[in-house]
């Protein structure tokens, strides 16, 4: 299956410190019909302020690149990819969409009860709510003095983006 994720959601964790999925990604960790749970691996990444989120089979497939990795390639990359493992986590999303962000990896990005899910092509991110607000504050003044550095017109850009003539 192929997923596009995109846009963003605010989301706060319950009092078991459990967060629900927005509808909009349900196909994140739809199941069968007939299964009680679904899961979804959670990793950190290297430098990021968020956890990603991969649905069970990119998430599979992700761990199987990286056991390649791990015993044949050069040393950083075996390295690169045991790091990855030991911080990527298979956790169960119950059937109303809900799952605990492991504790580990909570801790690692400040993780608290209000928190931002955004889509990002086939996988998602759970940000820290006050994070994910810097975060996209500082891309849009990023990308503001970089349209300014070239003299692209907004119309240029739309253009781009849009393909609109």
């Amino acid at each position: 299956m192929s997923y596009l994720f995109s846009g963003s959601v605010e989301v706060t964790a319950d009092d078991k410190n459990r967060f629900r999925f927005p509808v909009k990604y349900k196909d994140a960790y739809a199941v069968a019909d007939d299964a009680a749970t679904s899961e979804v691996y959670v990793l950190k990444t290297i430098n990021a302020k968020y956890l990603t989120i991969l649905p069970k089979s990119v998430g599979e497939d992700f761990v199987a690149q990286l056991n390649s990795m791990s015993t044949l390639h050069s040393s950083r990359d075996s390295q690169i990819a045991d790091w990855y493992l030991q911080n990527l986590e298979l956790c169960k999303v119950d059937g109303q969409g809900r799952f605990i962000v492991p504790q580990k990896q909570a801790n690692q990005i400040g993780l608290t009860k209000d928190a931002v899910i955004s889509g990002a092509g086939a996988k998602l991110r759970i940000w820290n709510k006050a994070d994910f607000i810097a975060n996209e504050n500082a891309k849009e003044a990023e990308l503001e003095k970089l349209l300014a550095a070239t003299d692209m017109e907004r119309t240029d850009l739309d253009n781009l983006v849009f393909g609109v003539n």
